[in-house]
């Protein structure tokens, strides 16, 4: 891939947190959350069967793609690979060498390769400048880290490191403005494969029983990507461009292009999708929306295409969130009212999470319960780390009496799935025993 353009940022988030670590383990949880790639839960009005294309596919279009679609890898741990700044240029140079001897007599072609080659001659000139650079002093290069495949090194980290002196901060700026409108052509560039593709491709139809699309975003521990997984049941297909837009709760969408020289019957081919960062005040290398509400996934090849419509908001991320808190436990204490010097402890209650390493943001509800009387309170928190335990104090005077059983319930934003459970007050250790349903 000649450009991920999701390549910018993610790898210096996990250089320098704990996402680091997470980053590794989550590759393990995908592939038990998303075995098997989901289910067909489309219905299609498509025909059965494509029709294949008369026309033959221009080999000057697979070198094109091959270069500027964005990277699918039947093993998730592939998109993590880690690349050095002299590997990066390398590839950015055998591309610009396979792009100069693009010769098409479609007009389309020779369009979409002049553009990326073009901006292509930016990156490597400014990729250079920016390598040449001077360096902190604790650092033994600009370029660490690495990217889904993609040929760029982490310049991102290497630009933030770098504002610790004005000069060098303007010397970076000055290299990465144009660097970045390079990398904005691109993107525009990669949006055309799809237009080329669909002119040499079979006609569309019904995907039912031969693809199956998963869409898993970022939740949780589970790391900072979104994730894409198609499979292939069918037979095995040749040269596919895969186009896949994805629509967040706000309506914002994003187009990002695959292509697949082979893809083999029975694979499940993935991709991972970047929040990205901001840098001179732009955000880049961002390939995915904020809260996925649903994904358009359409596939150009030759001998088959199809079109899958796949809602993520609703029943697919409620599944997917509840897998990721299967082992999530809480361990609580009622709180007794004290009276004190100073201030006074309130009625309420403590739990501490386990389980998972840690919760985005959340609301607890808690209902108090003796007898017929019952009191309601909740509390909001921007996430939960494992181990941390949390007081939920009532309102001074708000809780007259002492609980005998709490209804505890979490729920999660832009989900229906709730972690809940009605608990035993013990009255005279004061901990909270589950009552088995």
């Amino acid at each position: 891939m000649l450009l991920p353009p999701g390549g910018i940022s993610c790898a210096m988030k996990r250089i320098v947190c704990v996402k680091q670590i997470v980053a590794s383990a989550c590759v393990l949880f995908l592939a038990l959350t998303l075995s098997g790639c989901g289910s067909d839960t489309t219905v299609s009005k498509l025909p059965r069967y494509s029709t294949p294309s008369s026309k033959p596919l221009p080999e000057e279009y697979r070198v094109l793609a091959k270069h500027l679609g964005m990277s699918m890898k039947s093993d998730p741990a592939q998109l993590q690979k880690k690349r050095e700044t002299s590997e990066v240029m390398a590839d950015l140079q055998a591309a610009l060498l396979d792009l100069r001897e693009i010769k098409s007599s479609d007009k389309e072609i020779m369009y979409v390769s002049d553009q990326v080659r073009d901006a292509v001659t930016v990156i490597l000139e400014r990729l250079d400048n920016l390598n040449s650079l001077p360096k902190p002093p604790d650092e033994g290069t600009l370029f660490v880290g690495s990217f889904v495949d993609g040929f760029f090194g982490n310049f991102a980290g290497g630009y933030h490191r770098g504002l610790d002196a004005e000069a060098k901060q303007n010397a970076l700026n000055s290299e990465m403005q144009p660097l970045l409108a390079a990398i904005d052509r691109i993107d525009a560039a990669q949006k055309m494969l799809p237009k080329i593709a669909e002119k040499y491709s079979a006609t569309l139809s019904d995907s039912t029983g031969l693809i199956i699309a998963d869409f898993n975003e970022s939740w949780g521990d589970s790391g900072p990507d979104d994730w894409i997984a198609l499979q292939n049941l069918g037979e095995t297909l040749e040269d596919c461009t895969i186009l896949v837009e994805l629509t967040g709760a706000n309506g914002e969408v994003r187009k990002n292009v695959h292509f697949l020289k082979t893809w083999p019957e029975s694979t499940c081919m993935w991709g991972r999708y970047q929040g990205g960062e901001k840098i001179l005040g732009k955000t880049v290398d961002r390939t995915t929306v904020v809260y996925v509400k649903e994904m358009k996934v359409t596939i150009y090849s030759p001998q088959f295409a199809t079109r899958i419509d796949y809602t993520y908001k609703g029943a697919e991320k409620d599944k997917d969130v509840a897998y990721r808190c299967e082992k999530l436990t809480f361990q609580g204490a009622y709180q007794p009212y004290e009276a004190g010097v100073i201030w006074d402890t309130q009625r309420g209650a403590q739990f501490t999470m386990n389980g998972v390493e840690f919760l985005p943001k959340c609301r607890v509800n808690l209902t108090f319960r003796k007898g017929d009387q019952a009191k309601i309170w909740y509390w909001d928190y921007d996430s939960w780390m494992k181990g941390e335990t949390k007081t939920l104090d009532t309102p001074a005077g708000g809780l007259e009496f002492k609980p005998d059983r709490i209804d505890f319930e979490v729920s999660f934003p832009h989900t229906n799935y709730k972690n809940k459970a009605t608990l035993k007050v013990d009255q005279e250790s004061n901990k909270l025993v589950k009552i088995q349903d």
